[in-house]
C-alpha cells in the first residue's frame, strides 16, 4: 500500500511541474508589436547587406502576449520585413556564381506588411547566401530583388 502512495505523490508532482512550466500556446496567434521602419538595428545584424533605407519591418516574440509568463525560447523572436539596398547592392550579392540564386516566390509574410512588397520585384533566392547571412547561428531566409533594389528578410532568433 505505501508502494502505491509513493507513486501517486510522484504521478501527481510530476503533472504539477509539468503543467507550472507551460507558457502559453504559440497557436494563440501573435502580438506583432508596432510597424519599425528604422534602420540601424538592420544594419547592426544584417551587416553584410551594407548601408539600408526605407525599411518596414516587425521584431516580434512569436507567443502571443508573452506578458513574462513564458520566457522567450530559441526560435520565438522574428524579424521580418523589407529594407532598400544601396544602388547595385542586390545585383552585386545576387551575381556571385557560388551562391546560386534562383527565382522563387515572395511567399507568405505578416499581412501588416504586404503593402510594402514591391511591385514586379522578380525575387531570388539562394540557401548559400542565407547560410553567409546567418553564419549558421539562427535561421532566416533573404530574397533579394536586383530589379526593385529591396532585400525581403525573415530571421528567427537573431542573436
Amino acid at each position: 500500500m505505501r508502494d502505491i502512495s509513493r507513486r501517486a505523490v510522484l504521478v501527481l508532482a510530476v503533472g504539477a511541474v509539468a503543467s507550472a512550466c507551460s507558457g502559453p500556446d504559440p497557436r494563440d496567434g501573435v502580438d506583432e508589436g508596432p510597424l519599425r521602419t528604422e534602420t540601424e538595428p538592420l544594419e547592426k545584424t544584417f551587416a553584410l547587406l551594407g548601408p539600408l533605407s526605407d525599411a518596414h519591418w516587425l521584431g516580434y516574440d512569436r507567443v502571443k502576449n508573452n506578458d513574462g509568463r513564458s520566457v522567450p525560447g530559441p526560435s520565438d523572436i522574428r524579424l521580418v520585413g523589407f529594407a532598400r539596398l544601396a544602388d547595385g547592392k542586390a545585383a552585386e550579392l545576387t551575381s556571385v556564381t557560388e551562391r546560386g540564386f534562383g527565382p522563387v516566390p515572395l511567399g507568405e509574410l505578416p499581412e501588416r506588411l504586404a503593402a510594402f512588397a514591391p511591385k514586379d520585384a522578380q525575387w531570388q533566392h539562394s540557401d548559400a547566401f542565407d547560410d553567409e547571412m546567418t553564419g549558421g547561428t539562427y535561421s532566416g531566409r533573404f530574397l533579394l530583388s536586383a530589379a526593385t533594389g529591396t532585400v525581403c528578410f525573415d530571421a528567427l532568433n537573431v542573436p
